[in-house]
């Protein structure tokens, strides 16, 4: 599972960086951590693009890159909190790790667009997934499902560069599209539990 989570919550970025440190980083066992703040780094990235294409409105790469990277280090510190507390349950008792990943599911989404710290952040994420853990479950565990499924492939099948670029292409449309997961969860969790809309949700980018 840990190394599940790692490879699902990779981008190109962290797949060029790993494969380049890739000995070091093993040895020192900072593969999942890294990979963990680069997934979220770009999820923070997609999130204001998610809700600009949510509201009906032009997406653009660089407004996207300038809101998410604004709160650039609240984000990594819930990225790193997300990955050692998460990755401590795994170790210990392989459920409270799963508890934690699945109730702070949408901890990033909390920290961008509500502007909270690092321990607020993780917070709201809780109250909000409370309730609707074993739906978030089932879906995280069907993206990592579907991961594996075309990762796992690519290796068998290639080999050398052609085998690289195909994990670099998969794991840009993966990230995306659970980055655009996670996003789209916290919008429909507070539409749910406090019945706001998008664009009051929105407003705080204007």
């Amino acid at each position: 599972m840990p190394q599940a989570a790692t490879d699902a919550l990779g981008d190109p970025i962290n797949f060029l960086l790993v494969q380049g440190l890739g000995p070091v980083l093993r040895v020192e066992g900072l593969g999942p951590l890294l990979g963990h703040v680069l997934g979220t780094l770009s999820q923070a990235v997609v999130l204001y693009g998610a809700f600009q294409d949510m509201r009906g409105k032009r997406v653009s790469l660089g407004e996207s890159m300038r809101v998410g990277l604004r709160r650039f280090f609240p984000v990594v510190g819930v990225a790193l909190s997300t990955t050692l507390l998460g990755y401590l349950g795994l170790f210990v008792f392989v459920v409270p790790g799963l508890i934690c990943f699945t109730m702070w599911f949408v901890a990033t989404p909390a920290c961008v667009v509500e502007r909270r710290g690092v321990f607020s952040s993780l917070a709201r994420s809780a109250r909000l997934t409370r309730g609707h853990g074993w739906k978030i479950f089932g879906l995280m565990l069907l993206m990592y499902f579907c991961n594996a499924i075309v990762d796992s492939p690519i290796d068998q099948a290639l080999s050398g560069i052609p085998a690289f670029a195909g994990h670099v292409i998969w794991n840009g449309v993966w990230s995306a599209f659970y980055a655009i997961l996670a996003v789209v969860t916290y919008h429909d969790l507070r539409v749910a539990k406090e019945g706001v809309d998008i664009e009051q949700i929105a407003a705080v980018f204007e």
